[in-house]
């Protein structure tokens, strides 16, 4: 079944009949990724998590409906993600057509898909399948934004006006993943759950310093993509003793990436990379780096630094290593890369 993006967490949550499979598809993949944390967040407290990617999925069509099906290690209940860069939808088919075609039952499963449409194959086949659901993520326009922010505020206890979660919007740039984040600092902040509902004061956002922790993670990133070893080893330094979120810096680098791969296009078009970086749409604080990476990046290898940092949060939640570790050794590596491209 087909439905909007908006509604999918409800309507997951209250089917009469549990649903087998939720797919994520669309252009906006922070979206996709916000909607999944959502759906999984009540199964998260007592059900095991298990990610899988294309390579598990490629290696027999059957593979995806079995892990659905196989009981854990203690007979926990257990939910699967599978999370599928751009373009390996297709390559998935076989397996999700499979876990449809197999009957109700088994633990469900969610697809994170960002790129793919829903007038492929693949989507017309979960629309009609009578226990799955598939919604398209659009790029979030900031009244989408406030408006989520808002409902995702109160499920922890936290009221917010209308006006806090505009700015909260315009501070994550309507990224769902980051507003989270921050809705979670101030939850704890104020002592805050549902059953004991707190109200925010209007400085709230300023004194846990929302705006101030992008952009030191906007530090870090730069140096890693401008090749800056030196200036990397202090921010990482810096951000040991500040508590940068890992996950945060993950999804401010995909924003960027994304970003970067826009102009990086724009470019390969002809374009010069000065005039392309010093559009007024680039932040002007950032156009000398932009400027510089431009010059260091190919669209091929920011592609593939896009499916590297998508693949680096499976395994932050994964291996069972300290994330801070992980992450730090990804920039060292991406700035290490840059250096010699320079």
């Amino acid at each position: 079944m087909k439905v909007k993006p908006e509604e999918i967490v409800r309507r997951f949550h209250s089917a009469a009949n549990p649903c087998r499979l939720v797919l994520l598809c669309g252009p906006n993949v922070t979206r996709c990724q916000a909607l999944v944390d959502e759906l999984v967040k009540p199964l998260a407290q007592s059900a095991e998590r298990v990610d899988m990617t294309i390579a598990d999925v490629t290696e027999s069509a059957a593979r995806l409906n079995d892990e659905a099906n196989s009981a854990s290690l203690f007979g926990d209940k257990r939910y699967i993600v599978l999370r599928l860069n751009s373009g390996e939808a297709v390559r998935a088919t076989n397996a999700i057509e499979t876990l449809l075609a197999s009957g109700s039952g088994g633990d469900p499963v969610f697809v994170i898909a960002p790129g793919m449409g829903d007038k492929t194959a693949l989507a017309k086949s979960i629309i009609a399948a009578p226990d799955a659901l598939i919604a398209t993520c659009y790029e979030t326009t900031p009244e989408q934004a406030a408006a989520a922010i808002v409902t995702m505020a109160k499920t922890e206890g936290v009221k917010l006006s209308r006006e806090m979660a505009q700015e909260m919007a315009a501070l994550t740039s309507n990224d769902l993943v980051l507003a989270r984040l921050e809705v979670e600092k101030i939850a704890l902040y104020l002592d805050a759950t549902p059953d004991n509902p707190q109200t925010p004061e209007s400085d709230v956002l300023a004194l846990l310093g929302a705006e101030n922790d992008e952009e030191d993670i906007g530090l870090l990133i730069h140096a890693a993509l401008n090749g800056d070893g030196p200036r990397l080893a202090r921010e990482i330094a810096a951000s040991r003793a500040q508590g940068i979120s890992e996950i945060g810096l993950i999804r401010i680098m995909l924003r960027h990436l994304t970003k970067l791969a826009e102009l990086r296009s724009k470019v390969d078009n002809g374009a010069n990379v000065d005039s392309v970086a010093g559009h007024p749409s680039v932040f002007f604080k950032e156009q000398k780096h932009f400027k510089r990476q431009l010059r260091i990046w190919s669209s091929a290898h920011i592609a593939r630094l896009i499916e590297r940092i998508l693949q680096l949060e499976i395994t932050l939640k994964s291996s069972g290593q300290p994330d801070q570790v992980l992450l730090e050794e990804e920039l060292l590596l991406i700035a290490r890369k840059a250096a010699r491209s320079r």
